[in-house]
């Protein structure tokens, strides 16, 4: 059993994590995933894509560490972590005062 998981930090780790947010794709990958764990396959069989393109989208939440992938028997598994959304509210807290402002 092997886990793969990328846990860039500081500005990398901030800017990964927008990008791979700034997907339509990728949020509703995550969105899959807050519910629980899921295989890969599971994952792509609702999307209008092919199961590469679905593992592409994968590959670049993985960098951004939101998602973790564990190898089980012949079907890789996937799992959220949301540890790397911290930074993003911490950065965007920034601003918060400037919310609503003209």
């Amino acid at each position: 059993m092997s886990a793969t998981t990328a846990r860039p930090s500081g500005a990398l780790g901030l800017d990964r994590c927008f990008q791979a947010l700034s997907d339509p794709t990728r949020r509703r990958l995550l969105e899959h995933l807050r519910h629980g764990d899921h295989t890969v396959s599971e994952l792509a069989e609702p999307l209008p894509m092919s199961l590469p393109a679905v593992q592409k989208h994968l590959r670049v939440l993985e960098q951004a560490g939101l998602v973790v992938t564990e190898k089980r028997g012949r079907a890789r598994h996937c799992h959220l972590n949301a540890d790397p959304m911290a930074t993003v509210v911490e950065y965007l807290g920034g601003y918060e005062g400037h919310w609503g402002d003209p």
